[in-house]
């Protein structure tokens, strides 16, 4: 459905074709103007704007006092162990400069998609040059009191609105990727008095948790379980390559896994890449992981063997060809059960009998992989075992 504002022009020109008052277009316009703004497709993560390593209080928080507009879910920021005027103020995301109000000490940032950061009260700014784009994390400005604050503090809001930035302003919830959540919980001052810390940005690190052992072969699904220590970019993951550094596959996402069993048989390793807050990247490997679901090939039929009564068999038989896992053995029954099976276990083709009484033996074999893979039990052979004649 088109919006009421990419569909007003349209309107009034019909509207003027048919002589209604121009009264209907001016209506049109104003409700064009407040409508809701569209939804924010992909608000960036926020890193808190104080100075890392620095712990800063909540002086007041969301609603109430001068928190009651269209910025409820504001904060007002001091630092607890040193003085607040004159502290170094950074970019909570990348973003360009959209305005400086110097009356008030206000620096707006453009984030796209209508997302903006404010913040109020700043002593200076490094540059209100607009457009000038700012890193996450880059020193911005310095706290101070511009406004008449009363008290030295830093304003800080995160807000959608219209393009121009003024226009349809709707403060946001704070989340930030220190690990900092500040919903709606209702009431006035909301979180006022919580200390928080700025971490420094540092290329985010990849750790895995997997029970999987590398350079190892399965033949159940495997999950490897992958987390970031400093997110907020989003993460992509792909077996046996790099995934591509231009966007992140799972945008603001910090954790992951990954099911071996997508990347199908074989021996894979799997790559992550981690976006940080401020855009920079971390690719990280695990495995090799190997991954066999088929069964083993049985071995070839052999000779008969015939012996007297008393005799050590050796069976011997071609070696299995496994082309994923690879194998690991044989399982072996000698007897006289047409379809007997046992748990004997030899390494290499071949097996020496103990002494045989007489009768007629089944030889059968099952091949195993080193994935655990079992194949089918097939008779490759027989051992006749002749009674030993006395002499008359």
């Amino acid at each position: 459905m088109p919006s009421l504002r990419s569909t007003h022009a349209g309107s009034c020109a019909y509207t003027k074709r048919l002589h209604i008052t121009s009264l209907v277009c001016a209506l049109l316009t104003l409700l064009a103007l407040f409508a809701s703004p569209d939804p924010v497709r992909a608000a960036p993560q926020l890193i808190l704007p104080t100075p890392p390593g620095d712990a800063w209080k909540i002086i007041q928080g969301y609603a109430c006092g001068t928190h009651n507009a269209w910025d409820r879910y504001s904060l007002d920021l001091a630092q607890v162990d040193g003085p607040t005027y004159g502290a170094p103020v950074r970019a909570a995301a990348g973003g360009e400069v959209h305005n400086w109000e110097a009356r008030s000490g206000t620096l707006i940032l453009y984030h796209g998609d209508r997302f903006f950061t404010m913040y109020t009260h700043l002593q200076s700014a490094v540059t209100t040059q607009r457009g000038r784009y700012f890193e996450a994390g880059e020193t911005l400005g310095f706290a101070g009191d511009r406004g008449s604050p009363g008290v030295p503090h830093l304003h800080f809001t995160a807000y959608t609105a219209a393009r121009d930035g003024w226009s349809q302003k709707q403060s946001v919830a704070l989340n930030f990727a220190e690990g900092y959540n500040l919903p709606e919980v209702g009431g006035c001052n909301q979180h006022g008095g919580t200390v928080v810390t700025a971490m420094s940005i540092q290329p985010p690190q990849i750790s895995f948790s997997s029970t999987t052992e590398p350079a190892s072969w399965y033949n159940s699904d495997q999950r490897v379980d992958f987390t970031s220590t400093w997110s907020g970019g989003g993460l992509s993951q792909s077996w046996n390559a790099d995934p591509a550094a231009d966007a992140p596959m799972f945008p603001q996402v910090v954790d992951g896994y990954a099911l071996l069993s997508s990347a199908g048989e074989g021996m894979h390793t799997l790559h992550v890449r981690v976006w940080g807050p401020d855009g920079k990247q971390t690719v990280a490997t695990y495995g090799p992981l190997g991954y066999d679901v088929t069964a083993p090939p049985a071995p070839n039929v052999i000779p008969n063997q015939t012996l007297p009564a008393g005799s050590i068999a050796v069976v011997q038989w071609q070696p299995v060809q496994d082309n994923l896992a690879g194998t690991k053995g044989y399982r072996v029954y000698v007897g006289p059960e047409l379809h007997g099976n046992s748990e004997w276990f030899s390494a290499e083709p071949v097996v020496k009998t103990p002494p045989l009484e007489a009768g007629h033996y089944h030889v059968r074999v099952q091949s195993v992989d080193l994935a655990g893979n079992y194949g089918e039990w097939k008779t490759i052979g027989a051992i006749v075992v002749e009674p030993v004649v006395a002499d008359e």
